[in-house]
């Protein structure tokens, strides 16, 4: 009996010794692994990129919240005295916003942060025009009735005439199209 266990016990050291250290599925599991690796750091970084460019585009946004919010001050205590095309009773939204970002405005040379080649103004984020991604968004805000205490937002039309103080909330069309409120103003 002892010899038969002592035959057993070498023929499976002998067969132990006979399988290689690195087999193929051990070559599939290493190229398997790598992959998976590689693919992380790849998800990781696209991730690490697009937060970037949406922390840049908010903070765009809240550089053009302050930029507005000084002219309305200096419009407010200058009454029509100011030249520019974002005071006075005829001017309108539409020739404000061009003159903001023309190259005599003070936002010239604003981009779209997410794509350079999306729209920099859009009503909303809306994804189906894929071009509206990262745009910036302006909604007009009006009472809600009946108190009138809390606002409801719309986008703001072109033809808005900017004669009398608007409150504004000024947004960005985020990554996934979700809209990220920047801030709430009056201009």
């Amino acid at each position: 009996m002892n010899t038969e266990k002592l035959e057993q016990t070498s023929s499976t050291k002998h067969s132990e010794n006979n399988r290689p250290y690195f087999s193929l599925s051990d070559f599939f599991f290493v190229v398997i692994a790598c992959a998976l690796g590689i693919g992380i750091v790849q998800l990781g970084y696209s991730t690490w990129v697009e937060g970037r460019h949406t922390e840049s585009a908010k903070l765009t946004g809240e550089s053009i919240v302050s930029l507005m919010t000084d002219e309305a001050s200096k419009r407010a205590s200058a009454g029509e005295s100011s030249t520019h095309e974002c005071s006075g009773e005829t001017k309108n939204w539409f020739d404000c916003r061009e003159w903001l970002v023309s190259s005599s405005g003070p936002l010239k040379g604003l981009n779209n942060e997410i794509s350079r080649g999306n729209k920099l103004f859009s009503p909303a984020c809306d994804r189906t025009q894929l071009d509206t991604l990262g745009s910036i968004i302006f909604e007009k805000g009006t009472p809600k009735p009946p108190d009138g205490a809390s606002l409801m937002y719309a986008p703001l039309s072109d033809l808005e005439p900017l004669g009398a103080p608007i409150p504004l909330r000024l947004s960005i069309c985020g990554r996934g199209f979700s809209v990220i409120h920047v801030a709430e103003f009056t201009f």
